[in-house]
């Protein structure tokens, strides 16, 4: 559970927070959910801490402390705010992202040749930068329900889907927080992504009560199929490839 006025991690039972020093006696009933132990993120108590303490709060204990933040989160409740918070961390990402590519353009054409340098539409200028900032809301929400329900599928073929949808998309919409890396540039989409991953692992492992390796697969599994796809279908074009040299050859005996 998390203190109501600061958003800081507090323990069962606790009178006075050892952050900020709030008495808690009058406001645990309010931050504890009725069902199976577990507690509302500070995001989904933003209402009574205030918006920013429930954001960075949210932040912070998701990218430092993801496995205690994923084993007291509620897995119901409806996903009108995790779709909040990822729709804000992910504008927050893109905004910055968008901001270091027109920042550091002529920084990065600078390496490359010219024809290069010119051949490229101005993705970062103008027209472009507000189309891309009108259509990032509608990219960050279908990604994220495209990405979730794969999860889940692949959870429901590794028999690891041991609680509902909702319970998956919450993870994929609270690891939306790896999105704050993106205020770095060049390293930061790296950064982001490879904690992205790292986070989603350990959010379908403490939701679903399942093993960090069935999780793992369940994340990494789309990849392996497509590299396993993509592997069988150059067999095959190999193999179509030496049948007809070798039909070419026999012709021309």
């Amino acid at each position: 559970m998390f203190c109501p006025h600061c958003g800081k991690e507090i323990t069962e039972g606790q009178l006075f927070c050892s952050s900020c020093g709030a008495n808690l006696i009058a406001q645990i009933p309010e931050v504890v959910s009725a069902g199976g132990g577990r507690s509302k993120t500070p995001w989904e108590e933003r209402g009574t801490i205030g918006y920013v303490k429930g954001l960075f709060g949210t932040v912070q204990h998701v990218l430092f402390k993801p496995s205690d933040f994923f084993k007291k989160m509620q897995i119901t409740g409806g996903l009108t705010d995790p779709l909040l918070y990822a729709l804000i961390m992910g504008m927050i990402g893109l905004m910055f992202f968008y901001f270091w590519q027109v920042l550091l353009k002529g920084v990065t054409q600078g390496f490359l040749p010219p024809q290069m340098a010119a051949a490229g539409p101005p993705m970062f200028e103008g027209v472009s930068i507000a189309l891309l900032a009108i259509l990032s809301p509608v990219l960050i929400i279908t990604g994220l329900f495209l990405s979730a329900g794969i999860l889940h599928v692949c959870l429901m073929i590794l028999q690891g889907a041991r609680s509902g949808f909702e319970a998956t998309c919450r993870v994929a919409a609270y690891a939306y927080s790896a999105h704050i890396f993106l205020v770095a540039p060049f390293c930061g989409g790296l950064v982001g992504g490879i904690y992205t991953i790292v986070i989603t692992i350990i959010g379908l492992r403490e939701v679903h009560e399942i093993t960090g390796g069935k999780a793992a697969m369940a994340v990494f599994f789309p990849l392996i199929l497509c590299c396993g796809m993509a592997f069988l279908l150059i067999v095959m074009s190999m193999g179509a490839l030496v049948a007809s040299f070798g039909t070419l050859m026999q012709m021309q005996r």
